[in-house]
């Protein structure tokens, strides 16, 4: 068996890791990756809750459209200041308020030319 003589006074080579700092450097590097893979789960179940619930609402108030949409015959209709535009297009808000139940008035928004 042949044995390398070290002499007195020289170093090792330190020029690379050793394979403890390569295993806390993955091991904190892993820990790391798990918070952020943690944090996109969070943030996708809440993004799929807000949906759910948008889409909740969204339907019942489709639902409840009917009932907007008509405006009773004996009706007082008072356009309100301003005007917005959405997409290119005019809208006004409208207060309409109904001459069988007075004190109650409902809002609509109607498109302008």
């Amino acid at each position: 068996m042949a044995t390398i003589p070290v002499l007195p006074g020289k170093k090792r080579d330190a020029g690379g890791f050793t394979l403890l700092e390569i295993l806390v450097a993955v091991t904190i590097l892993a820990m790391a990756y798990l918070v952020i893979l943690q944090n996109f789960s969070l943030s996708f179940r809440n993004l799929e809750k807000l949906e759910r619930v948008w889409l909740r609402d969204f339907t019942a108030v489709l639902a409840r459209e009917p009932d907007f949409r008509t405006i009773p015959v004996k009706a007082e209709v008072e356009p309100l200041a301003g005007e917005i535009l959405v997409t290119g297009t005019k809208f006004q808000l409208v207060q309409v308020t109904s001459a069988d139940a007075p004190g109650q008035s409902t809002l609509l928004l109607e498109r302008r030319p």
